[in-house]
């Protein structure tokens, strides 16, 4: 491979916080260079996130919702299979789509350093190479965060449960998770339905501490049927080995130690923007703010260096793929109009928890609009009559709808349900688009689909 000395465009990563963008650049007839050390794209979602896990959720779901006896170990190395041929399928796929924007596009696999704002150090298999590039888009992604504690490297990540090739190949009968966020209850959910004996372990006074406090209560009511062991305001202080046996070892709010032992300890206590490690520094001597929050950027991913674009989870914000695609769009388009024309709307992004059933929000919460005065109904709606919530016996679930009382705009929603994460998305479509009630209520939904019931919870809008 011939790799250009000078672009139009440099991409740093190979995830969705980049190669939307690369490929859009490179449609339109520019020049673009993409450097991941992976040497494939997809970034960590494909390699060993939200692609990997829901494969392994959907499998595990599709044997365990069936009445014969299952062994977990054959349902375990049944999706662990499954999952590696989908990223399989995937990583073809990425590898066709590069070729089909050749040769714009160049795609290396490597680890690009920061010389300055327009020229970058290649380090790859063939050696080392320097590239001038015109504009440059920092796609670095996160990383796993690790607290400091003692025993921490008897730890695992979720990268041991769901990583490409590298796969744990045996399910662990029990499981102790540090941290009750989004990757820790799903993994909870999802082991649990197998046997494991799963405890986690928070340090704050609820699970999904970032997300209203009702979806909270559905989380733990979730964790509670699964049999799943919960300690809250319980920070962890160490892991220590016993035997065969790993100790997680907390303290409640009360003082009193707690002692979970369990074959695997996993920390999942969060990730945070990847900000180390090829160059950044350099740009922050020259006027790029960056923190640990993040690189910050304006809603069109403009960093403070007008030539430095920064998309995806190392901006800190809305740490999701979808949301990185979106960004990675809106900086090419705005590198194509050489302004900032497009902008993120971060509230159309939807958070989803793939529990089962599932948790899901998007837009203001009520804490939120609260905050900025903003007068508002809510519309709670509960499933227990919605004809699909009936069909697959899940009658449990609810969605609230917050509406601006003048406007009657769409301005939150939170759902818990059989297909939370599917409703959430036509919410973001109305809070992306500054849709209303009315909008809404006059849409008629599939029957018999849980879509249908947004019309009925609407219908007083007519």
């Amino acid at each position: 491979m011939k790799i250009p000395e000078r672009v139009d465009v440099a991409f740093i990563g190979g995830g969705g916080a980049s190669y939307p963008g690369a490929f859009e650049l490179a449609k339109a007839g520019l020049s673009v260079l993409m450097v991941d050390e992976k040497g494939n794209l997809g970034g960590d979602c494909l390699y060993a996130g939200c692609i990997p896990s829901k494969t392994v959720r959907t499998k595990i779901l599709e044997y365990t919702s069936t009445t014969r006896k299952v062994d977990p170990d054959d349902v375990w190395q049944e999706a662990v299979k499954a999952k590696e041929w989908v990223q399989d399928i995937r990583y073809e796929q990425h590898m066709r789509e590069i070729k089909e924007h050749e040769p714009n596009l160049t795609f290396v696999k490597g680890w690009a350093t920061i010389l300055s704002p327009n020229r970058l150090r290649l380090t790859t298999e063939e050696g080392t190479f320097e590239v001038e590039t015109r504009r440059l888009v920092i796609g670095a992604g996160a990383e796993h965060v690790m607290l400091n504690i003692p025993g921490k490297e008897l730890t695992i990540t979720s990268d041991m449960l769901f990583a490409y090739k590298k796969t744990m190949n045996h399910l662990p009968k029990s499981l102790a998770i540090i941290g009750g966020g989004y990757i820790g209850v799903e993994v909870a959910d999802m082991l649990s339905r197998l046997g494991v004996q799963v405890s986690i372990v928070e340090m704050m006074d609820r699970l999904l501490p970032n997300m209203p406090p009702e979806l909270s209560d559905a989380a733990l009511q979730r964790m509670k049927e699964a049999g799943v062991n919960v300690y809250l305001k319980s920070p962890a202080a160490a892991v220590e080995k016993r035997g065969e046996l790993k100790v997680l070892k907390a303290r409640s709010s009360d003082g009193k130690e707690i002692e979970v032992e369990a074959e695997e300890v996993m920390m999942a206590v969060g990730r945070r923007p990847r900000l180390t490690g090829y160059g950044l520094e350099v740009l922050e001597a020259q006027g790029l703010q960056a923190g640990k929050g993040g690189i910050a950027v304006t809603p069109g991913m403009i960093t403070t260096l007008p030539n430095v674009y920064a998309t995806g989870d190392v901006t800190g914000k809305a740490m999701l793929f979808h949301a990185a695609v979106k960004g990675s769009v809106i900086a090419a388009k705005n590198i194509l109009a050489n302004k900032e024309v497009y902008r993120f709307n971060y509230h159309s992004v939807p958070y989803t928890i793939f529990t089962y059933p599932e948790i899901a929000l998007v837009g203001y919460t009520e804490d939120e609009l609260k905050s900025m005065g903003i007068q508002y109904d809510t519309i709670l709606y509960k499933l227990a009559g919605d004809a699909q919530s009936q069909i697959v016996n899940h009658r449990e679930g609810w969605m609230k709808i917050l509406v601006e009382r003048e406007s009657l705009r769409i301005l939150g929603f939170e759902a818990y349900a059989h297909d939370a994460a599917e409703l959430a998305a036509v919410f973001a479509v109305a809070i992306e688009n500054n849709l209303t009630a009315k909008n809404l209520a006059w849409t008629a939904g599939p029957h018999p689909l849980t879509f249908e019931s947004i019309n009925y919870a609407l219908r007083p809008y007519f």
